[in-house]
């Protein structure tokens, strides 16, 4: 309590607004639900006319109020200062456990009242599915629609869902979504509507840790990449030799050869000259290497398919849409002995850095946000605000332990989960990659200690939710690799509602040994036995006659969310089972605390202290005790790449060392690491700045061309600038010295191509025309009625899609050519900076000229689809 006093100390204003939320809450659990209902539709009424904030108090109490009555959870103190701060457009910082999810509904429903639509952007489907489904119910009672977006949707499906009140989507389903509007060619296949509001989920993971990475569209070229060339490069690549022919920087990432390097290339290659365009392979070498010393299997990514999954470093999750681009796919495939992939054409492709900032308003919350308040200040012009937790934390963070070898840093973890595991602590044990959480695994099995497993392999993350619900229980030993996102809590003592969804599982899709499960409940008397097998008996007979057994599994896995709609029988099993399950986990949880709660244990660093945070948080939810500790070795690629420990080094020797020098040395080497990211996506930010402000306007153009009721007047229309443009040009030219006479004969036949089959004038006329100044307008006009009379016995409709269609296709090739031309520009660039020059200031002017260059493509192309090209072939 004193943690939110001291909130309301500095913010006067908040405490005023959550009086008024506290007097209004009193009056309104005396009122009926239809006098609610009226007090809505008023609020509504006055949303249309007033500022939000004029009714953020009145709104956000009545939501409280339907919060409790419809999903028995009211909105704390601290959950209605989140809400508020949300409202504003902060970053907020809630730790684990503390209830975002509850507090979110608070922004987005007062957000939903302008009917623009208020989307919450999360990490994964199965949250996005879990939220929507909880929370529609609140939305539901307070007159609000919602919808979900998820990749197995159809076009319409996605429409419907975009255009509710509140959308629930995954961050990479609601770009991909606006890339597909931003390329489609009918108007039947857009899903999107203008960007009102979006509060991000877990806002640090999409908007730092994978905020460069472009989201890409891209299709087939049909072509294949030089096998033969990747494979040399491969060769090559295999025979040269790390610190003489070439460096590996782990700080940067990169692979840069050496003089003796570019001597042993030539040798092998039998070439002088290695940097000939038609012959050079040299960008196949160095992916090669990269792909070999900097891509670790079961690290940066894992086979999967028979194919390259990128594993997401920060998440632990694969991103299974996603290809590395420049040609290290394709190298880390060949690495790999794999197929390798079509080469494809990007159509359109956006970071989450540039998405974001096309909403009208946005805002976020996370548990781990306040390390990066600078960043998400310089970039994206958002505060960081912190809400304390609602209960005291009495977690116990102990130092950093420090071992000199990876060896003995895993023989001190083992000892330390067999303790937790004798005496029945749940200990959850942390690793940065999918490799050392196996190896973790296989001494666990062969010191016979039970687990589970969380990683990025598939069939780990397909029982992601169950293995989180079942962390917490007495004497659970819990691996996992990173725990950003993961969306449930780890309760102490175990998860009633997930332990009570089990159990009927197996009672009901395990029929023949129903029996044989019910021994091991506890019954006080065989009455109660019997009664709980007839309760079996009269759910499969009830869905029978009423639904069918489809249903009862469709039910059975949406648990409890399926308990609105599922058949008596079922909702009361279910419900006689969960207060059981309750009775034993309330024990349990008693138990458990007196253990010391959850035991965290980290096997190394991250490289942000938020990664780490991220793990700790785990513990200590909501007032609830807890430890947590990270073993550290300098083997590992932290201490390795940016520690400077030496000191430390010889004061370890053999032994364990727990002091505050070691905990700041590695808080500083984290910095170094938070410092040099923050740098390289900050690089790509100012980089793809001009381009995401051109992307806007040239989208912004072709939505309005395929939003048009009449395409053919908008195209008439843009061909009369575009030739005047070209004229206008022309005439303005310096005069030609050469041979006049030349000059007027190379016009006369330039001239001849721009005029077809709808020309009105003849060849007699053109000396005479371009003399005293050609009425281009003209022409333009008479080619267009001139089609459409051509067309009467045609559908006209189909002619004005037909032109449509075509229009954009020369558009969006247009486009693509620019992003060619612009990621060349941007590989190359750099090399600039040696003669003195300013690679971002050329890089602008490239991109500038590059876009004129754009317009110019399109300029032509149309002027001569309008004039010459015949519709009817």
């Amino acid at each position: 309590m004193n943690n939110i006093l001291n909130v309301f100390r500095n913010n006067k204003n908040k405490k005023k607004i959550i009086s008024e939320i506290k007097e209004q809450s009193l009056v309104l659990q005396t009122e009926t639900k239809e006098e609610l209902e009226l007090r809505i539709e008023k609020l509504k009424l006055r949303a249309k006319k007033e500022n939000l904030n004029e009714i953020l108090a009145d709104w956000f109490a009545i939501t409280q109020e339907m919060s409790f009555r419809t999903l028995g959870l009211k909105h704390f103190e601290t959950q209605l200062l989140a809400g508020i701060f949300l409202h504003e457009g902060n970053i907020v910082e809630m730790k684990t456990g503390e209830g975002k999810t509850l507090a979110s509904t608070l922004p987005l429903t007062l957000n939903a009242l302008t009917k623009k639509g208020a989307h919450l952007i999360t990490v994964n489907e199965y949250l996005a599915e879990r939220d929507q489904k909880f929370m529609g119910k609140l939305y539901s009672a307070l007159g609000l629609t919602s919808g979900l977006s998820i990749p197995s949707y159809s076009r319409d499906e996605k429409r419907k869902s975009y255009s509710k009140d509140i959308t629930y989507v995954t961050n990479s389903e609601v770009v991909f979504d606006f890339l597909k509007d931003s390329t489609s060619y009918s108007i039947n296949d857009l899903v999107l509507r203008d960007f009102n509001y979006c509060l991000i989920d877990e806002v640090d993971s999409i908007l730092i840790d994978d905020s460069r990475t472009p989201l890409i569209l891209s299709e087939s070229t049909g072509r294949v990449k030089n096998e033969m060339k990747l494979y040399i490069a491969h060769q090559v690549a295999t025979q040269l030799k790390p610190n003489i022919h070439f460096k590996v920087d782990l700080k940067t990432r990169q692979v840069n050869i050496e003089f003796e390097g570019l001597q042993k290339i030539k040798e092998l290659l039998k070439q002088e000259d290695l940097f000939n365009p038609m012959t050079s392979c040299m960008l196949e070498i160095l992916n090669s290497l990269q792909a070999i010393y900097l891509q670790a299997r079961d690290k940066q990514y894992m086979i999967q398919d028979n194919k390259i999954a990128i594993i997401d470093e920060t998440s632990g999750r694969v991103m299974s849409d996603r290809r590395w681009s420049q040609g290290l796919h394709e190298a880390v495939e060949v690495k790999e002995k794999l197929e390798i992939g079509d080469e494809s054409a990007v159509k359109a492709s956006m970071t989450y850095q540039n998405f974001f900032t096309i909403y009208e308003k946005m805002s976020g919350m996370s548990g781990t946000v306040k390390t990066s308040a600078k960043e998400f200040k310089e970039i994206y012009k958002l505060n960081v605000v912190e809400v304390p937790t609602e209960k005291p934390m009495i977690r116990k963070d102990k130092q950093d332990v420090v071992v000199s070898s990876e060896e003995i840093k895993m023989k001190e973890i083992i000892n330390i989960v067999r303790e937790c595991f004798i005496k029945g602590q749940p200990i959850l044990i942390g690793t940065l990659d999918v490799k050392k959480s196996e190896k973790i695994a296989d001494l666990l099995k062969i010191e016979r200690i039970p687990y589970q497993l969380l990683n990025a392999k598939p069939e780990n993350v397909a029982r992601e939710s169950e293995i989180v619900a079942l962390a917490g229980k007495r004497g659970a030993v819990t691996i996992a690799t990173n725990m950003a996102g993961r969306g449930t809590d780890i309760i102490l003592g175990g998860n009633p509602v997930y332990n009570s969804k089990e159990k009927l599982r197996k009672l009901l899709l395990t029929r023949k040994t129903g029996k044989d499960i019910l021994s091991t409940f506890s019954f006080e008397d065989s009455k109660e036995y019997l009664s709980f097998e007839e309760q079996i008996e009269n759910i499969y007979s009830e869905y029978n006659e009423n639904s069918n057994l489809n249903n009862l599994e469709i039910d059975l896995k949406t648990l409890p969310y399926s308990l609105e709609n599922c058949l008596p029988s079922f909702k009361k099993l279910y419900n006689f089972l969960y207060q059981e399950e309750q009775k034993i986990c309330q024990k349990e949880n008693a138990f458990v605390k007196e253990l010391g709660g959850l035991f965290v244990l980290g096997t190394e660093r991250g490289s942000s202290r938020r990664i780490d945070n991220q793990l700790r948080g785990r513990a200590g939810r909501q007032g609830d005790p807890g430890t947590s500790v990270f073993y550290i070795s300098f083997d590992d690629d932290l201490l390795k790449v940016y520690g400077n420990l030496q000191t430390a080094k010889v004061l370890a020797g053999e032994s364990d060392l727990q002091n505050p020098f070691l905990t700041r040395g590695i808080a500083k080497a984290q910095e170094r690491v938070e410092n040099q990211f923050f740098d390289g996506r900050k690089v790509v930010f100012e980089y793809d700045d001009i381009l995401n402000e051109q992307r806007k306007k040239f989208f912004k153009t072709r939505q309005n061309l395929l939003l048009s009721t009449n395409s053919i007047n908008q195209f008439v229309a843009l061909t009369e600038a575009f030739t005047d443009l070209l004229f206008r040009k022309e005439s303005i030219q310096p005069p030609i010295k050469a041979n006049p006479k030349l000059a007027e004969m190379k016009k006369y036949y330039e001239f001849e191509n721009w005029v077809g089959p709808y020309s009105s004038i003849t060849s007699t006329d053109l000396p005479k025309s371009i003399g005293i100044g050609l009425n281009h307008y003209n022409e333009i006009w008479i080619s267009t009625d001139l089609r459409n009379s051509e067309m009467n016995n045609y559908n006209f409709k189909k002619l004005d899609n037909l032109i449509l269609e075509n229009v954009l296709k020369v558009m969006d090739t247009a486009w693509t050519e620019h992003l060619k031309r612009m990621e060349y520009t941007r590989q190359t660039v750099n090399w600039l900076a040696y003669g003195q020059q300013n690679p971002l200031l050329i890089y602008n002017n490239r991109c500038v000229d590059s876009y004129g260059t754009l317009w110019e493509q399109i300029r032509y192309s149309m002027i001569y689809y309008f004039l010459t090209d015949s519709i009817v072939k």
